[in-house]
């Protein structure tokens, strides 16, 4: 019996065919489902970013069922979950809660403050009163000497218009050409014997007091401001009273309790 070896060859051609067109179709059913798996996994790393992308994909991926299975697994896992109303309030009232004692601790830094401006009131006072209290004058004399008296409080004298006049032309004749201080010297002298004497008058004063210098001088500017500063303003030369004064010798003067000197002049109080 002759075998067509053809036909056996044909066969098992068709046999190597069919299984290896099995082999194709089972490796291509895995890599299909390989790569069917892997698309599936890829998306979740961009449906939700601040999402595990790993977890989902592994839920995703252990899920029994189909493509809309897995949709809905991965909608459900990418969900923000909702708070509840009352949950919401509880947490806006706990936030009010602790701002609170943010509001009490600045309080007290507040209060001392206001004590502070309230200590400064008392000092202000003070230096307002201090301010408004009246200053004693402070009386100023043309010339320093060792030893003022500061009981010396001469009373003013008010003249008439004829005892100025003769009184400044005395203290030109006197006085004249010894500047602005030697004549408030000598017109010092003059009121300190008008209020030791008790009497105003010039003519007096010359008699009693023994003034031999001329009054028929016209007084210069030195004159005037010097009787002006001692009788208008009740002014002082000198811290102590003066009531007489010489030039040259004199036995008598030296015998008396001795002031100042302006020039060649001394002047004296009394001795007590």
């Amino acid at each position: 019996m002759r075998t067509n070896n053809n036909h056996i060859k044909h066969g098992k051609k068709q046999v190597s065919t069919k299984k290896t067109s099995r082999a194709l179709k089972s490796v291509s059913f895995v890599s299909a489902i390989i790569l069917a798996s892997a698309c599936l996994l890829i998306p979740t790393t961009t449906l939700a970013p601040s999402v595990d992308a790993y977890a989902d994909s592994r839920a995703a991926a252990y899920s029994v069922g189909g493509i809309d299975t897995f949709s809905q697994s991965i909608a459900k896992n990418c969900e923000e979950p909702t708070v509840p109303a009352e949950t919401a309030d509880t947490k806006a009232q706990e936030t009010t809660q602790a701002t609170k004692p943010t509001q009490k601790a600045t309080e007290p830094t507040t209060a001392p403050k206001e004590e502070k401006k309230s200590e400064t009131q008392p000092a202000t006072q003070a230096a307002t009163e201090k301010q408004s209290e009246p200053t004693e004058d402070i009386k100023t004399y043309l010339v320093s000497i060792d030893n003022p008296d500061t009981s010396y409080s001469p009373s003013k004298v008010e003249l008439s218009d004829y005892d100025r006049a003769k009184l400044e032309r005395l203290v030109m004749g006197e006085a004249g050409t010894m500047g602005y201080e030697g004549c408030a010297l000598v017109a010092q002298a003059i009121r300190d014997a008008m209020n030791l004497s008790g009497n105003t008058s010039i003519d007096y004063i010359i008699n009693e007091y023994k003034y031999y210098a001329p009054t028929n001088i016209e007084p210069n500017a030195d004159v005037k401001a010097a009787v002006s500063y001692i009788f208008d303003d009740n002014g002082s030369a000198v811290q102590h009273r003066l009531i007489c004064f010489y030039t040259g010798e004199s036995n008598w003067h030296e015998t008396q309790n001795f002031i100042i000197s302006c020039g060649n002049v001394r002047f004296f109080d009394l001795a007590v």
